[in-house]
This record gives C-alpha cells, structure tokens and sequence, in this order.
C-alpha cells in the first residue's frame, strides 16, 4: 500500500514532475531486517515501503531506536535485509554479492559520516581521490580538485586533516563522497560534529549540491537539520510513521522560515514533532484486515521465518560426500590387503584388482579429508550467520551435522591404523 504524499501545488509546482513522471531512483518494498538478541527477536525494520526519486533531498528522522540507522546501512548496502526487495536505478540490490554490493558502493553511492573518516597521513586531495583509485581511474587527482572547488576548498588540497578545521574536514569528506559522481548522497548527522555556525555552512553545500541536482539522503535525529531538506520521512519502531513535503509540515505547525536557510521554526513546538500531533488529532480511516500475503509490508512472515539458511543443505552434502569416501577408503584398503600376494617379489607390480583397490582407497582418502574438513569449517561459518541473521534459522541442524560428518569422515580411515599401533604397544 503506497503512502500518498499531501502536495499543494501552490506551493510546491514541480513535485508533481518530479515524483510522478521520473522513475524512482530508489524503491523499497517491504524491507525488513530482524536481529536475533537472545530469545527475543528485534525488528529493526518492520516492512518499510519508500520511494525516493532523483534530484530528491530527503531527510530520514527519528528517536535512537527508531530504525534509520539501519535504514542508513540498507540504502547504503553496507547490510542485507531479512526481507523485502531495494531496488536502486532499476537494479535489485538485494540480490546481489558482496563483490558487486563493494563495486555499487564505490560508484553510485557517496558517504558522509559524522566522524569525517579522513586518513590523518595523507592531503586532502588524497583523501578526495581514494574512491577514484579503488575504482581503478588513472586519473584521481584531476577530478579530486575539481570535487574540492566545488565544496569550496580547492586552495587548501595540499593540507593534511590535522591541519584543517572540523568544518573543513567535513567538506573533504563531501568532496570525496560527489567525486565518483554517485547516484546519491547519503549523509549520516554530518553536522553532529560540529557547531552551529559551522554546521549552516556544511548545510549550505547540501543545498548548493541539490540545487545542481545531486540526490541526497540526509540520516539525522535534529528536527532543525532535518526541517531543511525537501521532504521529511520520520520513522519509529522500525515503521515510517510519516512521509510528508516540508512545505506541508511548516504550514500544519504555523513554522516560520530561517532567512537565508531551508529551516523552520516553530514557537509553539518544533515543526516535526507539531505536525505530528496535528496528524494525530485528525480522525484516520480504519483499514481493513488482510492477510499476511497482502499485507502493506510485503512478505509472508511465516516464510521468511521458515527460510533455509545459505550453504546449510551443502554442508550436509559436503559431509555425506566424505563419508561415502571414508567407507571407500576403508573398504578398497582392506580388500587390497587381502588381495595382495603374501609371496610377492619385490620389484614385481601386484595383481591387477589389488592395484585398482589400492588406488580407490588413496582416492577415497583424500577425498573424506579434504570434503570433510572443508564441510567441517564451512558449517561453523554457516552457523554462525544463522546466529547473527534472523530469517535464516532453518538448516542449523544441517550445518552442525554435516560439519560432525565431515570431522569424523576426515579422522575415520585413520581409526584401524591407530587401534593396530595401540595393540602392539599394548601386546609390547
């Protein structure tokens, strides 16, 4: 079910050209993402549905614990959801591995953090040119002074971190974040940090970067901060409880612009948190039951529940596999012994069929220690992903009995030659 956002073209005449008849650059739809924290199950994310399209600045707010961090981490790839589907410029990224989510994350999505992240040892121009080399361009530091003009730092490019201020460390990491050209911005409380008066500056270039048309999404839980993006999407309790343009908030809570600033203030409250208790006096339409396959958030939580855990199913095989070996080896060894002439000269080749059992026996050898160890190792790892991933919890009985298979194929052949030596010793 799609959020509708209020619009009054009075005040807003091109929202309509831009969010309707653009594609999306970012579609969610029904993203969930689960934690396991002991017995109980924390839904950090409970069935989000949002679209954002270009040219957007959007800003995502919300008390700690509301689930934009986590909405943060998704949008950035920096996680995988439990569930649901996030598509970004047409492309499933859902989906993908971890070698192509890395290639997304250098070349359509720019970061800022609060805390700069800027390596202390080498220039600013450096530091702005480190996304182009692990995108393997041969020519980083052309476009890195450019990235630094435009965030109003191309005189001070030579100069390390710990010579600039926080300001302007946080303009390097702007620079480094729009060096790419990304698809979009994702800012994370980039004024935190800082000052007021410093963090209007830092705001500024936000605006600069939208006005020239750069996509920005904008993580922050400082109404003020948020009130200057283009629209405002507050979440709580992993849900997003409102998405509405920040016209339409400034006029519901009789806000008044900062001259200069796309902020709002408000002397009876702050604009978000008045605008929602306006919503909340209004009467709201009751919705009608649905079931869990057409339900708003999109997945069928029975079988997200129920999904089996990747790599659990081939590690029981892999253990199968090196028990099947170990049976061989054991088996063709005995029969080759018994096969074997006990009056063979030395030098003499033995009989045919106790040269195809021997060879069999070293072939069922390697192959229970090789496949029974890696099942062993790759079981711990499966298990430990199904501890850390809710929606995955089938299977962890598959992991854990097919690694204990594969470790006891590995060490079975092993066993009559061990039980022979501590006999003689025994018998000695």
């Amino acid at each position: 079910m799609e959020r509708p956002i209020a619009v009054d073209p009075a005040i807003s005449p091109d929202w309509e050209a831009r969010t309707h008849r653009t594609a999306p650059l970012i579609r969610i739809r029904g993203l969930t993402k689960l934690y396991r924290m002991g017995e109980s199950i924390v839904r950090a994310l409970d069935g989000v549905d949002l679209e954002i399209h270009p040219g957007e600045f959007l800003a995502i707010t919300g008390a700690s614990g509301s689930g934009k961090s986590t909405m943060m981490h998704l949008l950035g790839c920096l996680d995988r959801p439990t569930g649901g589907e996030y598509w970004l410029n047409g492309r499933n990224v859902s989906e993908l591995n971890d070698g192509e989510l890395a290639d997304i994350r250098n070349r359509e999505i720019g970061f800022v953090f609060q805390t700069f992240n800027l390596i202390n040892r080498t220039t600013a121009l450096d530091n702005v040119g480190v996304p182009l080399f692990y995108a393997r361009k041969g020519n980083t530091r052309g476009p890195a002074q450019k990235a630094l003009e435009r965030v109003g730092l191309g005189q001070r490019s030579g100069h390390r971190p710990n010579e600039l201020s926080g300001g302007e460390r946080q303009r390097v990491a702007i620079a480094r974040a729009i060096v790419n050209e990304p698809k979009f911005l994702l800012a994370d409380e980039p004024t935190g940090n800082l000052d007021s008066r410093t963090g209007e500056q830092i705001m500024q270039i936000f605006h600069d970067l939208s006005a020239q048309g750069v996509t920005i999404v904008l993580v922050t839980h400082e109404p003020d901060v948020a009130m200057q993006a283009r629209r405002i999407v507050q979440m709580r309790d992993g849900k997003i409880v409102s998405d509405r343009l920040t016209e339409d908030i400034r006029r519901d809570s009789g806000a008044l612009p900062v001259s200069g600033q796309g902020a709002y203030l408000s002397a009876a409250a702050p604009p978000i948190q008045a605008a929602e208790t306006a919503a909340a006096a209004r009467p709201a339409a009751a919705a009608p039951v649905q079931s869990a396959q057409e339900a708003p958030n999109g997945y069928d939580e029975s079988k997200l529940i129920a999904r089996m855990a990747p790599g659990a199913t081939g590690t029981l095989m892999c253990g199968i596999i090196a028990a099947v070996g170990a049976v061989v080896a054991m088996v063709c060894g005995i029969l080759a012994q018994n096969m074997m002439p006990r009056d063979l000269a030395p030098g003499t080749l033995p009989p045919t069929p106790a040269l195809v059992a021997g060879l069999a026996s070293v072939v069922g050898l390697l192959l229970a220690i090789v496949v029974g160890l890696i099942a062993f190792f790759y079981g711990r790892s499966v298990k430990r992903r199904i501890a850390n991933e809710p929606g995955c919890w089938v299977g962890a009985w598959r992991a854990k009995l097919g690694g204990w298979i594969g470790l006891g194929s590995a060490l079975l052949p092993f066993v009559p030659g061990l039980v022979r030596l501590g006999s003689s010793a025994f018998k000695g």
